[in-house]
């Protein structure tokens, strides 16, 4: 096996594990918390528009899925270490 069917392997692996979808939430709690830099009430919307669009597949689809909030969460988290990263990290 070569390195191209390894990578290829291992990527479909990672897929079922991390759906699209899940990428999709990861991602958005990532970017509007980021975007809390340029505007302070961003720094939750991450977590909050996770939630809400959860709150609004209860309603209208009458599931409430906890994949979707943690990855939101997970995203949102990350991007608060990222930026607690590069805040305190020495300037040279």
């Amino acid at each position: 096996m070569d390195l191209l069917q390894t990578y290829q392997k291992k990527a479909i692996s990672v897929m079922r594990i991390f759906r699209w979808d899940l990428q999709l939430h990861f991602f958005w709690g990532f970017v509007l918390t980021l975007l809390g830099v340029f505007w302070s009430p961003l720094y939750g919307a991450g977590v909050g528009v996770t939630l809400i669009k959860e709150a609004l597949d209860l309603w209208s689809k009458g599931r409430w899925s906890w994949d979707d909030v943690w990855c939101g969460l997970l995203g949102s988290g990350a991007a608060l270490a990222f930026l607690y990263y590069f805040s305190t990290a020495p300037k040279f």
